[in-house]
Protein backbone atom coordinates (compact mmCIF):
# COMPACT_ATOMS: atom_id res chain seq x y z
CA UNK A 1 0.00 0.00 0.00
CA UNK A 2 2.82 2.38 0.87
CA UNK A 3 4.49 1.74 -2.52
CA UNK A 4 1.27 2.62 -4.36
CA UNK A 5 0.89 5.82 -2.35
CA UNK A 6 4.52 6.83 -3.08
CA UNK A 7 4.00 6.04 -6.78
CA UNK A 8 0.88 8.22 -6.87
CA UNK A 9 2.71 11.09 -5.19
CA UNK A 10 5.56 10.82 -7.70
CA UNK A 11 3.14 10.74 -10.64
CA UNK A 12 1.29 13.80 -9.28
CA UNK A 13 4.59 15.61 -8.72
CA UNK A 14 5.78 14.77 -12.25
CA UNK A 15 2.48 15.96 -13.71
CA UNK A 16 2.78 19.22 -11.79
CA UNK A 17 6.38 19.71 -12.88
CA UNK A 18 5.57 19.05 -16.54
CA UNK A 19 2.69 21.56 -16.39
CA UNK A 20 5.22 24.19 -15.35
CA UNK A 21 7.39 23.57 -18.42
CA UNK A 22 4.79 24.88 -20.85
CA UNK A 23 4.84 28.63 -20.33
CA UNK A 24 5.13 31.73 -22.47
CA UNK A 25 7.91 33.94 -21.15
CA UNK A 26 7.19 36.66 -23.73
CA UNK A 27 3.46 37.09 -22.95
CA UNK A 28 2.08 37.27 -19.43
CA UNK A 29 -1.54 36.95 -20.63
CA UNK A 30 -0.94 33.69 -22.53
CA UNK A 31 -2.74 30.48 -21.70
CA UNK A 32 -0.57 27.43 -22.35
CA UNK A 33 -1.56 23.79 -22.76
CA UNK A 34 0.62 20.66 -22.83
CA UNK A 35 1.05 17.81 -25.33
CA UNK A 36 2.38 19.48 -27.36
CA UNK A 37 2.96 22.79 -25.63
CA UNK A 38 0.97 25.57 -27.30
CA UNK A 39 0.16 29.01 -26.01
CA UNK A 40 -2.61 31.41 -27.04
CA UNK A 41 -4.02 34.81 -26.11
CA UNK A 42 -7.61 35.92 -26.36
CA UNK A 43 -8.09 38.64 -28.98
CA UNK A 44 -11.89 38.54 -29.05
CA UNK A 45 -14.86 36.62 -27.71
CA UNK A 46 -13.89 32.96 -28.26
CA UNK A 47 -11.09 34.13 -30.61
CA UNK A 48 -7.65 32.83 -29.69
CA UNK A 49 -4.37 33.71 -31.37
CA UNK A 50 -1.65 31.05 -31.39
CA UNK A 51 1.71 32.44 -30.20
CA UNK A 52 5.34 31.61 -30.86
CA UNK A 53 6.73 32.16 -27.37
CA UNK A 54 10.33 31.73 -28.53
CA UNK A 55 10.10 35.18 -30.14
CA UNK A 56 8.76 38.59 -29.22
CA UNK A 57 5.00 38.74 -29.70
CA UNK A 58 4.04 40.96 -32.68
CA UNK A 59 2.73 44.38 -31.66
CA UNK A 60 -0.50 43.88 -33.61
CA UNK A 61 -1.37 40.82 -31.50
CA UNK A 62 -0.43 42.70 -28.32
CA UNK A 63 -2.75 45.57 -29.23
CA UNK A 64 -5.61 43.17 -30.10
CA UNK A 65 -5.19 41.39 -26.76
CA UNK A 66 -4.98 44.71 -24.94
CA UNK A 67 -8.17 46.02 -26.54
CA UNK A 68 -10.00 42.78 -25.77
CA UNK A 69 -8.87 42.82 -22.14
CA UNK A 70 -9.82 46.50 -21.89
CA UNK A 71 -13.33 45.76 -23.21
CA UNK A 72 -13.73 43.09 -20.51
CA UNK A 73 -12.48 45.33 -17.68
CA UNK A 74 -9.36 43.20 -17.23
CA UNK A 75 -5.87 44.51 -16.54
CA UNK A 76 -3.85 45.82 -19.46
CA UNK A 77 -0.63 47.84 -19.68
CA UNK A 78 -0.58 47.77 -15.94
CA UNK A 79 -3.12 46.65 -13.38
CA UNK A 80 -6.75 47.09 -12.51
CA UNK A 81 -8.14 47.88 -15.97
CA UNK A 82 -6.31 51.21 -16.28
CA UNK A 83 -3.34 52.03 -18.49
CA UNK A 84 0.02 52.25 -16.76
CA UNK A 85 0.69 55.91 -15.94
CA UNK A 86 3.90 55.66 -17.99
CA UNK A 87 2.41 53.76 -20.94
CA UNK A 88 3.47 55.03 -24.32
CA UNK A 89 0.51 55.65 -26.62
CA UNK A 90 0.76 57.05 -30.15
CA UNK A 91 -0.97 60.33 -30.98
CA UNK A 92 -4.24 58.70 -32.03
CA UNK A 93 -4.41 56.58 -28.91
CA UNK A 94 -4.86 52.85 -28.75
CA UNK A 95 -7.06 51.24 -31.39
CA UNK A 96 -8.23 47.70 -32.13
CA UNK A 97 -6.08 46.80 -35.16
CA UNK A 98 -6.57 44.32 -37.97
CA UNK A 99 -3.63 41.91 -38.16
CA UNK A 100 -2.28 39.71 -40.92
CA UNK A 101 -1.82 35.99 -40.18
CA UNK A 102 1.88 36.57 -39.41
CA UNK A 103 1.13 39.26 -36.82
CA UNK A 104 1.93 42.28 -38.99
CA UNK A 105 -0.50 45.15 -39.16
CA UNK A 106 -2.78 45.32 -42.18
CA UNK A 107 -1.79 48.37 -44.21
CA UNK A 108 -5.32 49.84 -43.89
CA UNK A 109 -6.95 50.20 -40.49
CA UNK A 110 -10.56 51.22 -39.89
CA UNK A 111 -11.15 50.26 -36.24
CA UNK A 112 -14.71 49.06 -36.92
CA UNK A 113 -15.73 52.47 -38.26
CA UNK A 114 -16.22 54.12 -41.66
CA UNK A 115 -13.08 56.17 -41.07
CA UNK A 116 -9.87 54.50 -42.26
CA UNK A 117 -6.17 55.31 -42.40
CA UNK A 118 -2.91 53.73 -43.56
CA UNK A 119 -0.35 52.57 -41.00
CA UNK A 120 3.31 51.64 -41.06
CA UNK A 121 4.74 48.37 -39.76
CA UNK A 122 4.70 49.78 -36.20
CA UNK A 123 0.94 50.39 -36.47
CA UNK A 124 1.33 54.18 -36.44
CA UNK A 125 -0.92 56.22 -38.75
CA UNK A 126 1.00 57.57 -41.75
CA UNK A 127 -1.82 59.17 -43.78
CA UNK A 128 -4.76 61.44 -43.16
CA UNK A 129 -7.95 59.62 -42.24
CA UNK A 130 -10.39 58.89 -45.05
CA UNK A 131 -13.38 56.72 -45.87
CA UNK A 132 -13.48 52.97 -46.55
CA UNK A 133 -12.36 53.59 -50.16
CA UNK A 134 -8.94 54.76 -48.97
CA UNK A 135 -6.19 52.80 -50.74
CA UNK A 136 -3.23 51.54 -48.74
CA UNK A 137 -1.41 49.42 -51.28
CA UNK A 138 1.27 47.97 -49.05
CA UNK A 139 2.55 48.12 -45.52
CA UNK A 140 5.41 50.60 -45.25
CA UNK A 141 8.20 49.06 -43.20
CA UNK A 142 9.54 51.13 -40.32
CA UNK A 143 13.15 50.43 -39.49
CA UNK A 144 13.88 53.19 -37.02
CA UNK A 145 11.78 54.02 -34.03
CA UNK A 146 12.64 56.95 -31.79
CA UNK A 147 11.95 56.42 -28.11
CA UNK A 148 12.12 58.98 -25.38
CA UNK A 149 12.60 57.26 -22.07
CA UNK A 150 11.86 59.11 -18.87
CA UNK A 151 12.74 57.73 -15.47
CA UNK A 152 10.99 58.52 -12.25
CA UNK A 153 12.87 61.07 -10.13
CA UNK A 154 15.67 59.58 -8.04
CA UNK A 155 16.90 60.88 -4.71
CA UNK A 156 20.55 59.88 -5.02
CA UNK A 157 23.13 60.12 -7.74
CA UNK A 158 22.66 57.93 -10.82
CA UNK A 159 25.43 55.37 -11.32
CA UNK A 160 26.10 56.17 -14.97
CA UNK A 161 28.51 53.24 -15.46
CA UNK A 162 25.90 50.75 -14.17
CA UNK A 163 23.22 52.30 -16.41
CA UNK A 164 25.44 52.08 -19.50
CA UNK A 165 26.33 48.47 -18.70
CA UNK A 166 22.65 47.52 -18.26
CA UNK A 167 21.72 49.14 -21.59
CA UNK A 168 24.62 47.41 -23.35
CA UNK A 169 23.55 44.09 -21.81
CA UNK A 170 19.96 44.54 -23.01
CA UNK A 171 21.19 45.52 -26.48
CA UNK A 172 23.48 42.49 -26.76
CA UNK A 173 20.57 40.18 -25.81
CA UNK A 174 18.42 41.53 -28.68
CA UNK A 175 21.06 40.88 -31.35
Amino acid sequence: MMKIWIALVLVAFAAGASAQTCTCETMKWATCEENPCSCTILIGDNRKQLLDCTQLIPKCYLMKAEMYRRSKGQSYRGFGGKPDENAIVDNDGIYDPECENDGKFRAKQCNNTDQCWCVNSAGVRRTDKGDKDLKCDKLVETYWVRLQLVHKPVTGEVATANLKAAIADCHSQTL
